[in-house]
């Protein structure tokens, strides 16, 4: 069975207590392909936290984690590639515009990029095939963006956002397009079909809301296919697939799903949860777990839900599951509580993951509707 939730939002606010420390580069001398995953740029006494995306889709290399890590930035951008294509036999993905949506959610500044160097993927079961790799970004692109966000002509992420894309993704759609069209002849691989790239870009010069509509259909119909699987490392027995339409106070509506809603009988409201699960450790990796808590910050903060019409109470929780967990501990919590389950798990766990645990308390405690557990996993 899956449930159908309709909820609004209007301002989000979260306070992050497991970033990791975020390296500074100068403005003068930033290269996006040399700076790490994240980190902060420094420019005229000030700073920008950002972010960067290896692929436009979100579900394969752990994006959200690395957007985590500057969540408590007062300015922030992400670098997201609108097309990464890793040639014929390989996968080809495209920005979305519900990742768009996320963003403005946010108030997280957008940089639209595209990869202009690449190699042929020489691994030995990969030679024979129309593969790529080492994909690198054109900097110049993405650091005229970065200009122009610290030049402050635009008050918000939300109309910078909106900006870009009206009026530069044609133009940066087809440069990546140019761009792998050189890769392919250079190296001497096959990339997919430019014909279907230049129909779907077609459909989005003709009418931007075109844009809009297809690809919130790509991502009603992922979150549909989503709440059909699972997932063999997870352990999801507590409650039922669910899918989310939420709708900001622009009324922009956008599809999401979580692991599992659950009916708490005794307080009468619905528990929207990620769950997390290791199979060997204590608790699961650490990029896992900010993966999960990102994916709840629109869940806590929303301002209403609705299931089948009808309001409803909720919060949200981050399950974390794990081999060498005994009994249970539900943050927020006092301290006395969190001393008598690591008293009880004792040689169970590491010093980082002792240090998670407080951290995540924290996490819990400023943060509303945010519960976090952690239990055995039982498989």
């Amino acid at each position: 069975m899956t449930l159908h939730f309709h909820g609004k939002i209007k301002n989000v606010q979260y306070k992050a207590f497991l970033t990791s420390e975020l390296p500074q580069y100068d403005i003068d001398d930033f290269d996006i392909n040399k700076a790490g995953s994240y980190g902060k740029i420094a420019f005229r006494g000030e700073e920008i936290a950002f972010s960067k995306w290896v692929s436009p889709k979100r579900t394969r290399t752990y994006p959200f984690e690395r957007i985590y890590n500057t969540l408590n930035a007062r300015m922030r951008l992400t670098v997201i590639p609108v097309l990464k294509d890793e040639g014929l036999d390989g996968d080809l993905d495209r920005i979305q515009y519900s990742t768009i949506s996320w963003m403005n959610l946010l108030n997280i500044y957008i940089v639209l990029a595209y990869y202009d160097k690449a190699t042929k993927n020489i691994r030995p079961l990969q030679f024979a095939k129309n593969k790529i790799s080492h994909q690198t970004y054109n900097s110049q692109i993405v650091n005229k963006q970065i200009l122009e966000i610290i030049g402050g002509q635009l008050q918000s992420a939300l109309h910078w956002n909106l900006a870009l894309i009206e009026n530069h993704f044609i133009e940066i759609y087809k440069l990546a397009l140019e761009s792998y069209d050189n890769i392919s002849r250079s190296i001497g691989v096959r990339v997919h079909d430019r014909t279907l790239q230049e129909q779907y870009l077609a459909i989005i010069m003709r009418e931007f809301q075109m844009f809009r509509d297809i690809s919130l259909r790509g991502s009603r119909n992922a979150a549909t296919r989503e709440t059909l699987t699972l997932h063999a490392f997870e352990y999801l027995s507590d409650g039922m697939k669910a899918q989310f339409e939420i709708e900001n106070y622009l009324g922009g509506i956008y599809h999401l799903t979580v692991d599992e809603v659950i009916k708490d009988e005794l307080e009468n409201l619905y528990i929207i949860q990620e769950s997390k699960n290791s199979s060997t450790r204590f608790l699961p990796g650490i990029s896992d777990i900010k993966d999960g808590l990102f994916k709840l910050i629109i869940f806590s903060n929303l301002d209403t839900l609705e299931l089948d019409s009808m309001p409803i109470g909720f919060k949200s929780r981050l399950k974390l599951t794990g081999k060498k967990v005994k009994g249970t501990l539900l943050m927020p919590c006092k301290e006395n509580e969190v001393k008598e389950f690591l008293e009880m798990n004792a040689g169970n766990y590491s010093r980082r993951e002792l240090d998670i645990i407080y951290k995540l308390n924290l996490e819990s405690e400023n943060n509303n509707r945010l519960e976090i557990l952690i239990a055995q996993n039982y498989l």
